[in-house]
Order: structure tokens, then C-alpha cells, then sequence
């Protein structure tokens, strides 16, 4: 993931320097316009992140043929629900998925986690697990991984239990 860090003659460079290996051009420059740029012309895959903030956006990608692939993060959207609606666009279209967030607790991660179950294989990427990075959880019943794989609880709803004292010292509103 370049995270918009390249210009675009740098991330040409780089696919031409790297074109026998199998890999994804994650968000190589900053602007979509740019990125469209190197889509038309690149010898790998093109994942589009940061550029997309909205459906209008995912739609537009998609119209253009902008993408072979999105990261589709869940608070960055705005939520489950329109999260979902983006997945659906996208599922329609066959745009692959990586569905994630930008960081989070065991609570965003068993949303988005959920959300990848319900995704249908053939247009799921990967999802992955960013909650055990944080040194306080906030929930209990997060999704666990074990060699490789995400489960989730069998509980209801999301499956977590959240932690109201752990929540309560880290609201910096109060």
C-alpha cells in the first residue's frame, strides 16, 4: 500500500521494475486523477483507498474503470449501512474487496469482520485484524485469528460485549 506516496513515473517505474510478480498498486499517488493515470498504464492490478470517500466516488471509479479493486473501510464510509451499500455497488461490478478500517477497538473490527463474512468469496480480498494492536480492549468477544483465519462469536448482534468502564476512562469528553 503506497498510501498516495508516489508520483506517477515513480509508480510506473515500479510496475515495469516488479512485472513478473504478482501484486496489487494500492492508492500509488494521491489524486484519483493520478491513479487513474497509472491504471490505464500500469502492468499490475490497481486498488484505489484513499481517493474514495463517498459512494459517488466508488461510482465514478467504477464508470471510469478507474479500480480492479477497493479498500473499503467502515468508519471512513460512514458506517455498517453505507458500507454495505458500497460493497453491493461493488460486488455488482466485480471489483474486489479489502474490508477493514483504519484502526479501531474489537468493537469496529467485529463490524467490519461481519461485514467481510457476508461478502461473497469470489469478490473478498482479505479483512484484517487491527484491534490487537491497541494496548486497552474495549470490548470483550472481539474476532479472534489463528493461523491465518478470523472467527467470530457466535454471540448475537456483533458478538462483543462492550467494556463500559474501559470505555468511560478513555472518553475525552467527559
Amino acid at each position: 500500500d503506497i498510501n498516495g506516496g508516489w508520483r506517477r513515473d515513480q509508480a510506473l517505474r515500479f510496475s515495469r521494475a516488479v512485472e513478473g510478480l504478482d501484486l496489487y498498486l494500492e492508492q500509488p499517488c494521491r489524486s484519483y486523477e493520478e491513479c487513474l493515470s497509472i491504471r490505464r498504464r500500469a502492468r499490475h492490478p490497481l486498488k484505489l483507498d484513499e481517493s474514495l470517500n463517498s459512494l459517488a466516488d466508488v461510482r465514478r471509479a467504477i464508470r471510469d474503470d478507474a479500480m480492479d479493486a477497493m479498500a473499503l473501510k467502515v468508519s471512513k464510509f460512514g458506517g455498517l449501512t453505507p458500507s454495505r451499500v458500497i460493497r453491493d455497488v461493488c460486488v455488482d461490478a466485480g471489483i474486489a474487496l479489502t474490508i477493514e478500517d483504519a484502526w479501531g477497538s474489537g468493537i469496529a473490527t467485529a463490524a467490519y469482520a461481519h461485514l467481510a463474512a457476508s461478502t461473497p468469496a469470489r469478490t473478498l480480498l482479505n479483512t484484517t485484524d487491527l484491534h490487537n494492536y491497541n494496548t486497552v480492549q474495549l470490548a470483550d468477544g472481539a474476532p479472534e485469528v489463528s493461523s491465518g483465519r478470523m472467527t467470530l462469536s457466535d454471540r448475537p448482534g456483533l458478538g462483543v460485549t462492550p467494556d463500559f468502564k474501559a470505555l468511560a476512562l478513555h472518553d475525552v469528553y467527559e
